[in-house]
C-alpha cells in the first residue's frame, strides 16, 4: 500500500497503483452496469476511428464537420422531448468519481466545481457561477486527480441548470467560444493554440478540444484535453492534462478520456429529457428508523461524522457528505480491502501539510455483509506483514494494534509505516450493527510513535459508537 500523504505530493497516472472495484461494488450499481457496459463498447467503437484534431480555421469555414453557430443562435428541434421536471439537485447515485475497472487510478470527489473558469482570448466562456456569459448552474459537484498544473492531472465538473434550453446554449457558448480563439498570445511566453476535435460522445450533444502550448513552429508541448458533455438540463465538463504536445499524443489523451468519462456519462442519464429511472436523492431519516435484519435507515442529515475532527487552519472540513474524500483506499499486499460497498455512505477529511485525517461511516442492510468487510480487512492485515517497496528502503510494515473498543460488535485496529524514514498512518475500523466505521490518520508517522497515537483515535471512535445504534437489530 502506498502513503496517501506521499501519493498527494507526487501524484500522477502512471504512478498511482489503485485496485479494481471489489466484486460487492458491482452488485451495489446492479442496473446501472448494462447502461455503463453499452457506453463503454460504445467508446470503444469510436476508438477504431482516428481521432483528428481539426484546424479551427476548417471548422469557421464550415466543413464536413462543421459545427453549429455562436451561442445566442442554438435552434431545437421541433420534436424535442419537452420535460418540466428537470432536476435541481444532483442525486446522490451520480458518482463523479466513476471509472471502468480497468483503472489504475482514482478520483477524490469535491462539492463543487473544480475545473477552473475558461476565459479565451480575454473572453469569459464557461463558469458554473454567476459571471457565466450564459447563466450560472444550479448545483455542481467536481472530482479531481492529481495536483492542478502537475502533469497527469485531471478534473471533472458536473453543473446542473435550469432547464435543457439553458445548458444547450452554455455548451455552444464554449464551441463558438473555443471557434471563436484559434490562437491566444501569452505576452513573453508561449501561445496557446485551441483545436476542435473530430469526435463525439454518447451525449445529446458533446464538443472536445484541445489546448496546447506552441514552444516553436513544429513543437506542441503542455496538452490539455477538454471534454464537454450535455444530457439534458446537465453538463459534464471533463479535463486531462500532460506535459508533452503533438498531435499523436492528442489523439491518444482525447481517446483516453472518452473511456475514463464512460461511466459517468451512462449515469447522466437520469437527466434527459425521457430519463432511464426515477433518480433517488438522498434524504433525512426518519425520527423513528425501521430497525431489524434488512432494514436501511437513511444516514441522519445532523449525524456527527466530525466528532473530534481538528479543522485545517486556512481552510474547511472536506464534508461530512456522501460526496466527501473519505478513508483512502486500502490495498494490502494485492488485496483491496477499502472502499467497501453498502447502502450509504457518508465521509469527512481535515487535510493539511503532512497531515491527513479522514473518517467514512458505511452503512448496510445486512448484518453478514458488514461482518464479511471487516472480517476481510482483518484477515489482509494478519496476511501482510510487510507491503514491498521498489527497493528494501521503500518497504511498509503493517502492524496489527491492540485497541480497547469493546462497546463495538468487532474492531481491527493497525498501523502502516515505513520501515525506514517517517510517513503512513493508523487505520482503525469498528462495527456496531449494520454499520461500518473507519477512521485514517496519516502523517509523519513511525511504526512507534503510530502506536502511542493510536489510544487517542480510539477515544473518538468511542464517541460515536452510541450513534450507531440505529443500524442494530434492537434500535436505540
Amino acid at each position: 500500500m502506498s502513503d496517501p500523504i506521499r501519493d498527494l505530493e507526487n501524484l500522477k497516472h502512471e504512478g498511482m497503483t489503485v485496485n479494481p472495484l471489489p466484486a460487492s461494488e458491482v452488485r451495489r450499481r446492479g442496473t446501472r452496469m448494462r447502461r455503463r457496459n453499452n457506453a463503454i463498447a460504445a467508446v470503444g467503437a469510436l476508438a477504431v476511428i482516428a481521432v483528428v484534431a481539426t484546424p479551427l480555421a476548417v471548422v469557421a469555414r464550415g466543413g464536413d464537420h462543421a459545427e453549429p453557430g455562436p451561442a445566442d443562435s442554438p435552434s431545437p428541434s421541433p420534436t424535442r422531448t419537452v420535460r418540466t421536471d428537470w432536476l435541481q439537485t444532483i442525486p446522490g447515485e451520480v458518482d463523479l468519481t466513476a471509472l471502468p475497472d480497468s483503472a489504475t487510478f482514482t478520483f477524490t470527489a469535491r462539492p463543487d466545481s473544480v475545473v477552473d473558469d475558461l476565459t479565451l482570448c480575454g473572453v469569459p466562456t464557461y463558469s458554473t457561477r454567476s459571471n457565466d456569459p450564459v447563466a450560472p448552474a444550479v448545483d455542481t459537484l467536481g472530482a479531481t486527480h492529481g495536483e492542478a498544473g502537475t502533469d497527469g492531472n485531471a478534473g471533472r465538473t458536473l453543473a446542473l441548470y435550469e432547464n435543457d434550453q439553458v445548458a444547450a446554449k452554455v455548451l455552444d457558448a464554449v464551441r463558438h467560444g473555443v471557434e471563436s480563439c484559434p490562437t491566444e498570445q501569452q505576452g513573453a511566453g508561449a501561445p496557446l493554440v485551441y483545436a476542435a476535435v473530430d469526435t463525439q460522445l454518447p451525449t445529446d450533444d458533446s464538443f472536445v478540444f484541445t489546448q496546447q502550448a506552441k514552444m516553436d513552429k513544429n513543437l506542441l508541448a503542455d496538452l490539455t484535453v477538454f471534454q464537454v458533455a450535455r444530457v439534458g438540463n446537465a453538463i459534464y465538463l471533463a479535463t486531462d492534462h500532460t506535459s508533452a504536445g503533438g498531435q499523436q499524443v492528442a489523439d491518444a489523451e482525447v481517446r483516453r478520456l472518452a473511456e475514463w468519462s464512460a461511466p459517468v456519462l451512462s449515469d447522466m442519464c437520469v437527466f434527459a429529457a425521457e430519463p432511464c429511472r426515477s433518480p433517488s436523492v438522498v434524504t433525512s431519516s426518519s425520527a423513528s428508523p425501521a430497525i431489524g435484519e434488512g432494514a436501511v435507515s437513511a444516514i441522519p442529515a445532523d449525524f456527527p461524522l466530525d466528532r473530534g475532527i481538528v479543522q485545517p487552519e486556512g481552510g474547511p472540513l472536506d464534508g461530512p457528505s456522501a460526496k466527501a474524500g473519505g478513508v483512502p483506499p486500502l490495498d494490502l499486499c494485492g488485496a483491496s480491502v477499502w472502499p467497501v460497498s453498502g447502502v450509504e455512505r457518508l465521509a469527512v477529511t481535515s487535510n493539511a501539510p503532512q497531515y491527513q485525517e479522514s473518517r467514512e461511516l458505511v452503512t448496510f442492510s445486512r448484518t453478514e455483509d458488514v461482518t464479511a468487510a471487516l472480517d476481510a480487512i482483518r484477515a489482509a492485515v494478519q496476511a501482510c506483514p510487510t507491503i514491498p517497496g521498489a527497493k528494501p528502503a521503500d518497504d511498509q510494515v503493517v502492524t496489527p494494534l491492540a485497541e480497547d473498543l469493546s462497546a463495538a460488535d468487532d474492531s481491527v485496529t493497525f498501523s502502516v509505516t515505513y520501515r525506514t524514514g517517517l510517513g503512513g498512518g493508523v487505520y482503525q475500523f469498528a462495527r456496531v450493527g449494520r454499520a461500518l466505521v473507519g477512521t485514517f490518520n496519516g502523517g509523519e508517522w513511525s511504526k512507534d510513535s503510530a502506536a502511542q497515537a493510536a489510544p487517542s483515535i480510539t477515544g473518538d471512535t468511542k464517541s460515536l459508537l452510541p450513534e450507531l445504534c440505529i443500524w442494530t437489530v434492537q434500535g436505540c
